[in-house]
């Protein structure tokens, strides 16, 4: 007997109206969402790049700004503009994000490209100011005030000789930020100390140490004593490891200069056998340099040549106490110190109990023998004294004076577990009386490589191969019986 099929019965057209009004409010509602979605994403973005919210997961946190920076953007008072050298799609990634950083940190900082080549009189503009811009290079700019700093200074570079003789380099950290904050605050019209490095006498400044200064908003100059005039904006004065002796008309110069309110700092180089003007003038200010080379037998570096002293009691240890950072002394003669013509002394570095000291001329060998001084010896002082300014005020001026060259050499400058920079810094900002605002270490762009051991590699295999997979196909198949049931 042949069954018929059960008559089909028309969809009410309400039905029909309903089910379509529900498709087209369900498009609307994806089309909102995704709109409300998009419009989120775009303010997100447009935040993150104008108050710089992101994450620094670089090893060495190369972008993150230091507290130093934020607290110099933070005072800003004036609009000032970063200009970079080149068109923002060819701008140097690195160089790139940290002025995003600076926009993002104070609403006084602007960042905007200019592209050199599609741009020529732009340059020639700046030319006529004496200022000659470099692709790459950012343009810091206040007001009338403007500093370039060319691409290779925002790096610092190892530079090395290929087999061909050319000269190549490698980048070795970024220090765009110590350059940026560094000009920041010479356009805005922060004051800057004048630092002279004495001249004429075989001295040894090398170029970390004067980058040193200038990256911590010193400015330097050389001058030869007797011959030409410090600079109205000097307040200290640096002998850097003299090879020679000052005659005494340089000698009254400087004691001229010191008369005045000035400052001097004296790294008196330990090989030098006598100098005995220089040394003349250190004893009027009750520090004399003593012929004993000072020898380490436990706390030092590589050698008992090398010592690495304590501090004493002075303003300069302040920073290291908080810190926990240590100097190293290359090769460093004793001081001993006095009081004379109203001065009053003070150790600011000594060496151990353990320390022992040889006769440099007669030194034949490090360890330590029956005639040798015993320790504790000062290694590093200062020395300061009232004057009355020109106002009449009664006013301090200080000395700092240490036996060691090689403390301040780039080897030791720019290794950053070591405090060679900071003791510089630390003693210039006592006597000058100022805060250490610009001491921003290079960004080592070197990253280490993570090693995962073999147990590790086990555990995230069992984790984001195995477990995880099971247990959402888990969770979906309980959802789907769960449903078919209902």
């Amino acid at each position: 007997m042949r069954q018929e099929k059960p008559a089909q019965r028309d969809i009410p057209e309400e039905a029909l109206r309903q089910s379509r009004r529900s498709r087209n409010l369900l498009a609307a509602y994806v089309l909102l969402l995704t709109a409300v979605a998009l419009a989120v994403f775009a303010v997100a973005c447009a935040a993150v790049d104008r108050f710089g919210w992101k994450m620094d997961l670089t090893q060495n946190q190369v972008f993150r700004l230091t507290e130093t920076t934020e607290t110099l953007l933070a005072e800003l008072e004036e609009p000032v503009e970063l200009i970079y050298c080149n068109s923002e799609n060819d701008a140097d990634s690195n160089i790139k994000e940290v002025l995003q950083r600076y926009a993002g940190a104070s609403g006084q900082i602007g960042v905007s490209y200019l592209d050199l080549e599609a741009n020529p009189a732009a340059a020639e503009t700046w030319a006529q100011r004496n200022i000659t811009l470099g692709e790459d290079g950012v343009l810091v700019l206040c007001g009338q005030n403007a500093r370039f700093l060319s691409w290779s200074s925002l790096y610092a570079l190892n530079t090395y000789t290929d087999e061909g003789g050319s000269q190549r380099y490698t980048l070795a950290g970024l220090q765009a930020e110590t350059k940026l904050t560094s000009a920041i605050a010479a356009v805005t019209g922060q004051s800057a100390a004048g630092v002279a490095f004495t001249a004429g006498h075989s001295e040894d400044a090398p170029q970390a140490l004067l980058d040193l200064l200038e990256g911590s908003n010193y400015e330097t100059e050389q001058v030869v004593l007797g011959v030409e005039t410090l600079g109205e904006d000097v307040s200290t004065v640096v002998i850097a490891g003299a090879k020679r002796d000052f005659s005494e008309k340089e000698l009254q110069q400087l004691d001229g200069f010191m008369a005045g309110g000035g400052n001097l700092m004296v790294f008196r180089d330990p090989e030098v056998g006598s100098l005995p003007n220089l040394d003349g003038y250190l004893r009027s200010w009750g520090i004399t340099v003593e012929d004993q080379i000072v020898l380490e037998p436990t706390q030092q570096m590589d050698s008992p040549l090398h010592i690495i002293p304590v501090f004493g009691v002075s303003m300069i240890s302040v920073h290291f106490s908080e810190q926990a950072s240590y100097v190293v002394l290359p090769e460093c003669r004793a001081l001993s110190l006095d009081n004379p013509n109203g001065c009053v002394t003070n150790a600011v570095l000594r060496s151990t109990s353990a320390a022992y000291g040889k006769d440099y001329a007669s030194m034949t060998t490090l360890t330590q023998g029956g005639g040798d001084q015993p320790g504790p010896f000062t290694v590093a002082a200062t020395s300061e004294r009232s004057y009355t300014d020109a106002a009449g005020e009664t006013k301090t001026q200080y000395l700092f004076a240490a036996a060691c060259t090689g403390f301040y050499q780039e080897s030791y400058l720019r290794t950053e577990s070591l405090g060679n920079a900071d003791l510089v810094l630390q003693a210039l900002a006592y006597m000058n009386d100022t805060d250490v605002t610009l001491r921003i270490p290079v960004k080592r762009l070197a990253a280490n490589d993570i090693v995962i051991s073999r147990g590790g590699m086990v555990l995230f295999s069992a984790v984001f191969v195995a477990a995880a997979p099971l247990a959402l196909l888990a969770a979906g198949a309980a959802v789907f019986l769960k449903r078919r049931r209902a």
